[in-house]
């Protein structure tokens, strides 16, 4: 168990004047080498590069196709500029720390710089592997792009790639287009299943989670999602069913709205794994800005990926690295327990971040039951306090940053405890879905560009749905 604590570094490049044929339209050029410390390799990394007003510089490259304020460099690149000064972020994934800096460039500039970037993880070296499944790019830049962020799986939305949206659904694994017109999103994730693809809900408050769950097709809910950003939130739920501002304000409210309803629906027994995804292509957000790590072992193929996926092996991020093991079992596990004596359980945990880490909790059913503060775990030597249930129920790990433009954290995939063969099913949480579908059938029917037989349909499944959450409220066993 272990912890690394990364703080930033800030290299400064003054470039001197010297006699050299500059870049047409610049006035000198640097050229920026970048190599991994240990190995003494070129990496691809990511940089984002501002002008002395704090503007993102585009730069006329052959093959070079920025994306809002940053741009990819495989190990090695001529920056032509103009005079004046520069800052830079440079990163490489999550697993090195980032470089920033600035430099000046002065006419007839011609300089060079070796960047050294120093990695503090190797997680495929432990069999997690990181991919972002909300992704429309240029099919041709992914590859580039995924080594400088560290990724192993990225389905692609751009150039008609094997990922599709439709109706708030992330349908991958599509070989051909799939005809939504004048379907009802249950058609649509019903046909998606059919043809094998995987169905992940893009976020969490997508008005029609309750009919996707009462179907039992969802394969997985975006716990992070588009509108976490890389430094920023798109602070509404206009997608979905908006959260009430009250109880979830500032910036934090829509990631804690979208982690509360996902923790409902854990409460209502329903055992379906978290997944991220940043909407990179459809927002500004580097590739991987939120992510999702699958243990798959000692091999990654894309179908270990989703086997691991799909039994909840993993962890979702937009910050830290977070990887638990309880009783040495794994995100997702079951521990089925008949003592009369509460079952104790013993959480270990590996922690590094680049981003600092303000706290990290134990939810244990929906609720914090245990929060440590970063120097108490670093001091108990990576131990966190021990868990009981004397009841079925289920929990997670979080680690939470201390950055106040988004809701930034990590959050491994539930673990569940099962006593007597019976889930723990919370009768508020159905009770929360049931209101939902309420207010879903009352916006179904004030909506005017739909067909009458599209609005009979979709309320229909609104029925299925509220008779599916009428029948668990029947069998809830928790308050």
């Amino acid at each position: 168990m272990t912890i690394s604590r990364i703080i930033l570094l800030s290299i400064s490049l003054i470039l001197s004047a010297r006699p050299a044929l500059a870049a047409p339209h610049s006035a000198g050029q640097l050229v920026v080498e970048v190599v991994d410390a240990k190995s003494d390799q070129p990496i691809a990394a990511r940089m984002h590069l501002k002008n002395r007003r704090g503007r993102p510089v585009r730069l006329p490259l052959a093959g070079l196709h920025p994306y809002a304020d940053h741009f990819y460099l495989d190990g090695k690149i001529t920056l032509p500029l103009g005079v004046g000064q520069y800052t830079f972020d440079l990163d490489a994934g999550p697993e090195y720390r980032t470089q920033n800096g600035h430099f000046e460039i002065v006419r007839h500039a011609d300089d060079a710089k070796r960047i050294e970037m120093h990695s503090f993880a190797d997680l495929a070296r432990e069999g997690w592997y990181g991919g972002d499944l909300d992704v429309s790019r240029r099919a041709d830049d992914l590859p580039l792009a995924m080594r400088s962020e560290s990724l192993a799986y990225v389905p692609n939305r751009g150039n008609q790639g094997e990922n599709a949206l439709a109706a708030g659904l992330l349908l991958v694994g599509l070989s051909k287009p799939l005809d939504a017109d004048d379907k009802t999103s249950l058609e649509i994730l019903r046909e998606a299943k059919r043809r094998g693809a995987h169905a992940v809900a893009r976020t969490p408050f997508a008005w029609d989670l309750p009919v996707w769950l009462a179907s039992g097709e969802l394969d997985a809910i975006e716990l992070i999602h588009h509108h976490a950003l890389r430094d920023a939130v798109v602070d509404n739920e206009n997608d979905g069913r908006p959260r009430d501002k009250t109880f979830f304000p500032g910036h934090h409210g829509n990631g804690r709205w979208s982690e509360a309803i996902y923790h409902h629906v854990l409460n209502c027994g329903l055992r379906i794994p978290p997944a991220a995804g940043s909407g990179t292509g459809t927002n500004d957000s580097p590739l991987g800005t939120n992510r999702v790590y699958v243990d798959c072992g000692d091999e990654f193929t894309p179908q270990r990926w989703w086997e691991g996926l799909d039994a909840g092996k993993v962890f979702v991020t937009n910050g830290p690295l977070l990887r638990p093991k309880v009783e040495g079992r794994p995100p997702g596990y079951v521990f089925h327990w008949d003592e009369a004596e509460p079952l104790a359980l013993e959480i270990g945990l590996n922690l590094a971040t680049r981003v600092p880490v303000e706290y990290l909790e134990i939810v244990k059913n929906g609720a914090v039951d245990e929060e440590v503060r970063l120097d108490q775990f670093a001091a108990s030597g990576g131990k966190l306090p021990p868990l009981e249930f004397d009841h079925s129920g289920w929990f997670l790990v979080r680690a939470v940053t201390n950055n106040v433009k988004n809701y930034q954290f990590a959050a491994s995939g539930p673990y569940y405890v099962e006593r007597a063969g019976w889930p723990r099913v919370s009768r508020a949480s159905v009770k929360f879905f049931l209101n939902w579908i309420d207010a879903a059938e009352a916006r179904i029917r004030r909506l005017t560009h739909v067909t009458e037989p599209l609005r009979e349909r979709t309320l229909a499944e609104q029925a299925s749905a509220r008779e599916f959450f009428e029948d668990l409220m029947a069998s809830a066993n928790a308050d």
